[in-house]
């Protein structure tokens, strides 16, 4: 448990999803007095895509802890020195398509999400 605990960037989605979700409903009320809770607005629907985002980001987290113990801590030791030995220009291309496939994921919920 305490090794789950310290894991602030898991945690960290994890909150900032809660946190999202709790004040998106209040901050929407600002600029639209009538809107329900959950009135499925466009403002909503890009406050829901990114809550899903941060508690899949979340999850995925926490199912690598749980699932690969040791792994978990050898990327929190030693995960820059697994890309020592990568050409400059493959760490550009491999942080780039790390970017790009978490866009993607985003984009998927955003369109799985529905507007009404």
């Amino acid at each position: 448990m305490k090794r789950f605990l310290s894991s602030w960037q898991g945690l960290a989605a994890g909150l900032l999803a809660l946190t999202i979700y709790l004040l998106l409903p209040p901050l929407i009320r600002i600029y639209d007095p009538t809107a329900g809770t959950f009135d499925g607005g466009y403002l909503q629907w890009l406050g829901l895509a990114v809550v899903a985002f941060y508690v899949a980001i979340w999850a995925t987290w926490t199912g690598w802890q749980l699932a690969f113990p040791s792994t978990d801590k050898e990327s929190d030791r030693n995960l820059s020195a697994w890309f020592d030995d990568m050409p400059p220009r493959w760490r550009w291309v491999a942080v780039q398509a790390t970017f790009l496939f978490l866009f993607w994921g985003f984009i998927q919920i955003l369109k799985s999400i529905p507007l009404s």
